[in-house]
């Protein structure tokens, strides 16, 4: 969908035949175009949907790695650790549009795209942690899913190539169980498996 205005009439056709048909849709965009797609999936309540990526706020905190001074001086972490505040406003405004619709979910993965490079530092994961459990205070356990999103290795999976610091699938799952700590095991059993099973109907 845009970020301004209707949606394109022959997606909104196509969007619509989902529910027709018990299908569900995954949408990945950028965080200006999240309170569009809200008003699009509020139209279609027979149809869920899931929000890819923990809807995709990009590189909060810049890259990763910065350049050293000197031509010999090697490349060194980031030590940025404000979130760009225009980007996270925009984000939230969306996540909050998608949180008043009863059928959307969320997944939460590819964090990297997020903070590049989040597991350099305790205080770099720090930040991308507290968005993560944001974003399950806003829509609660039964409305978020984990995603590994593996497809090719680490860096891929992770941030899409902005970082070649990145955790395995096993790491990853570690990283999330800790934040999840304070959760009930109801509630992790939602994140991690629950959700995901009664989105896409498993059994």
């Amino acid at each position: 969908p845009p970020s301004e205005g209707t949606t394109v009439p022959a997606f909104e056709a196509g969007y619509a035949a989902l529910g027709r048909h018990g299908l569900s849709f995954d949408l990945q965009c950028a965080p200006a175009q999240l309170v569009e797609a809200a008003k699009l999936a509020a139209k279609y309540p027979d149809v869920p949907l899931v929000i890819d990526h923990l809807g995709k706020p990009r590189i909060i905190l810049g890259p990763d790695m910065l350049d050293g001074e000197g031509e010999s001086e090697e490349k060194k972490v980031n030590p940025n650790l404000t979130p760009d505040a225009k980007e996270l406003e925009v984000w939230r405004a969306g996540m909050k549009a998608m949180a008043a619709v009863p059928h959307v979910c969320v997944k939460i993965g590819m964090l990297g795209y997020i903070v590049p490079g989040w597991v350099r530092t305790p205080e770099r994961e720090a930040v991308l942690r507290d968005l993560v459990l944001e974003t399950v205070r806003t829509f609660g356990p039964n409305r978020c899913m984990v995603e590994s999103n593996w497809w090719a290795n680490a860096s891929a999976s992770d941030s899409d190539f902005l970082s070649d610091a990145a955790p395995s699938a096993a790491e990853f799952i570690q990283k999330l169980s800790t934040w999840f700590a304070d959760f009930s095991d109801e509630e992790r059993e939602m994140l991690f498996s629950g959700t995901a099973k009664k989105f896409y109907r498993l059994k």
